[in-house]
């Protein structure tokens, strides 16, 4: 098999080694042009480049993890590290089985649905409707805007005083 064809393989299966030099980051968001911001577990946070190897073959959204090495000319540019590999779940659980996985406590946070903190013992009535929300498709690519109420209830005094 050809190199070509063997990197969605590798990129899929293979658990990434982490080398010297290179360390897990959690994507902030993108930047455009493959420039993406990743924070590491003590807050520092870097613009990294996505590889052309990647950029057909793995989206990388918000809440992500990474495995990144700097670059040697971080100096002259603002990008300081390119993404050697994109982690999926099935990664970071393995990472986490051998103990090296440094963000355990956002862990199920990313993960989404994770069987053992999940709560959901399979006895659902359908009783509890406000209980299903929690299951329910979030875009983490989209920054949440949140509205005060205080905001809506100026606007509705405001047209009841036109009225008149």
């Amino acid at each position: 098999m050809s190199r070509r064809k063997q990197v969605p393989t590798d990129i899929l299966t293979e658990l990434p080694e982490l080398e010297e030099g290179q360390r897990f980051a959690r994507v902030l968001g993108s930047r455009g042009k493959n420039i993406h911001e990743v924070q590491f577990q003590n807050g520092e946070e870097l613009l990294v480049n996505l590889p052309p190897k990647f950029r057909s073959l793995v989206w990388v959204k918000r809440g992500s993890y990474v495995i990144i090495e700097p670059a040697e000319e971080a100096d002259k540019t603002k990008v300081e590290g390119d993404i050697v590999a994109v982690l999926f779940p099935d990664h970071i659980k393995k990472y986490k089985q051998r103990g090296i996985w440094p963000f355990e406590d956002q862990l199920s946070n990313s993960l989404g649905n994770d069987d053992e903190e999940s709560g959901n013992d399979g006895d659902d009535n359908g009783d509890d409707e406000d209980e299903d929300d929690d299951d329910l498709f979030v875009n983490n690519n989209r920054v949440i805007i949140e509205e005060s109420d205080t905001d809506s209830e100026s606007e509705d005094e405001t047209d009841e005083e036109d009225d008149k």
